[in-house]
């Protein structure tokens, strides 16, 4: 019988018949099997270990799956299906290793116009890719959530109280805290400490710097604020007339402003011995929250009645004046429970954030210009302060019950850049380094702790010169 040269499948030498009895036996055999598989070599030899006919079926559509066929216990010779996939694999793109996307076989003149589809639908998926970054190279890099303070300070008989402000860093680079009945003032240059001593006994409730870092006002339990000369370790002066704690204080130039338990806020002006100039009424309980926006023409409030109130100072009337009586720029009810948490971004005048306590757990962004809320976010946990970014588009918070943390925001985005578990109980207190990069916070378990949250904007080299110095170092 003559053979087909060009056919890959016949080899050219050909193998004696064996008896019809011994083909029959190895049919029979491997029927048994279940393959049936039969080398058409003219022999009549059955071969066990060609691939099976599903994996022929899926070559075409599973390349990427495909694995090169290894050494078997045949000859090279012994079967040309172990030829062909080793030809397969030889000519397979190397690209294709730990792609995701597997290249398509080559297109028939059936398949032409699918293998078009795809080649289309690929090139408008990158497209669309880099147009919007959604490329892997493009993704922005994730920043570590600093787990371990830069330092930390003990802070015996740290009053565990929400309505209080018991924590404030001055543009000298001193850090101020309340521990009962005395104010202590540590140098973060130094690492001194020094402590503000008299001979009061009331409760320090709140402390405040003024603008150049000089003075320290404090408030107390008997409702008076004190002004402590910090260079010379002396008392001032103290300016009474509150009938009750003062649990806030802001300053606005020479003017200081304190919120009492009773609701109300006084004006001090600290150059002049009849110090209150104006008091405003607009809350029904202790105002706990109190901060001046940078260019001193707005006063936010926030109190214990879960009411924010935003004043104009050019509209407040002197005390003197029985006839007017000043009222809010607007009001915000909002919040579901104390508000403590107030801050006025530094790049976005116009824009304030709120936090509120255990029973509201929101924090609520305003615009100052028209009132009304720009966006709103769920924390899942008490908000105890907030500290904007001067460096970056992100906020701060920190916050007590039930998490204990301090979480930063970007914004507007909203989105949650990372969480620290920062004290073993809630944390009260926060401020800002005058670089604007580092975070103390106090709680209440009597641990004063330094996070490092951002980095300081580099200078050109060519305003260097005329730039102000405003590195920290913490001893």
């Amino acid at each position: 019988m003559a053979h087909d040269e060009s056919n890959p499948f016949v080899r050219k030498s050909v193998t004696p018949k064996t008896p019809r009895s011994k083909r029959e036996s190895a049919s029979i055999t491997a029927l048994r099997d279940g393959l049936g598989r039969m080398n058409l070599d003219g022999a009549g030899e059955f071969v066990s270990d060609v691939p099976k006919r599903r994996d022929r079926e899926n070559r075409g559509r599973d390349l990427d799956r495909f694995v090169p066929s290894r050494g078997s216990s045949l000859s090279s010779t012994s079967t040309p299906y172990h030829d062909l996939s080793a030809e397969l694999s030889s000519t397979a793109p190397k690209s294709r290793i730990l792609s995701f996307r597997a290249a398509p076989p080559s297109a028939t003149h059936a398949t032409s116009h699918l293998d078009a589809q795809r080649a289309y639908l690929l090139h408008s998926s990158a497209t669309a890719n880099r147009g919007t970054g959604a490329s892997s190279s493009a993704a922005p890099k994730k920043r570590t959530p600093p787990y371990m303070p830069e330092r930390v300070l003990d802070a015996p008989n740290f009053t565990d109280d929400y309505y209080l402000n018991l924590v404030a860093w001055s543009s000298a680079n001193r850090v101020a805290i309340g521990l009962e009945t005395l104010p202590y003032v540590w140098d973060a240059e130094t690492g001194d400490v020094m402590a503000l001593e008299s001979d009061s006994e009331a409760m320090v409730c709140s402390v405040s710097w003024s603008p150049d870092g000089a003075y320290l006002a404090v408030g107390n339990d008997v409702g008076a604020v004190e002004i402590w000369d910090v260079e010379d370790n002396k008392r001032v002066r103290v300016m009474g007339g509150h009938n009750a704690r003062v649990a806030s204080l802001s300053w606005n130039g020479h003017v200081l402003s304190s919120g009492c338990r009773d609701g109300t806020i006084f004006h001090h002006d600290v150059r002049v011995a009849q110090h209150k100039t104006a008091e405003l009424r607009g809350h029904t309980a202790e105002v706990c929250g109190l901060t001046w926006r940078a260019d001193g023409q707005l006063l936010a409030s926030g109190g214990n009645d879960n009411v924010v109130n935003c004043w104009d100072a050019r509209t407040l009337s002197s005390v003197m004046d029985e006839t007017a009586r000043p009222v809010p720029k607007w009001t915000k009810r909002n919040h579901t429970a104390a508000v403590k948490a107030l801050a006025w971004c530094p790049w976005q005048p116009n824009l304030l954030a709120t936090g509120g306590g255990s029973q509201d757990q929101h924090i609520h962004f305003w615009s100052t210009s028209t009132g009304a809320r720009t966006s709103s976010l769920k924390t899942g946990s008490q908000v105890t302060a907030l500290v904007w970014s001067p460096h970056a588009k992100e906020i701060l918070s920190t916050h007590g019950y039930p998490d204990n943390n301090l979480s930063v925001w970007s914004y507007p985005a909203l989105t949650k850049i990372y969480d620290v578990p920062a004290h073993d109980m809630r944390v009260l207190a926060a401020a800002l380094s005058p670089d604007g990069c580092t975070v103390a916070t106090g709680a209440g378990d009597e641990n004063l702790k330094f996070w490092k949250i951002w980095e300081a904007r580099t200078v050109k080299k060519a305003d260097s010169s005329t730039a102000p110095s405003s590195r920290m170092r913490i001893r």
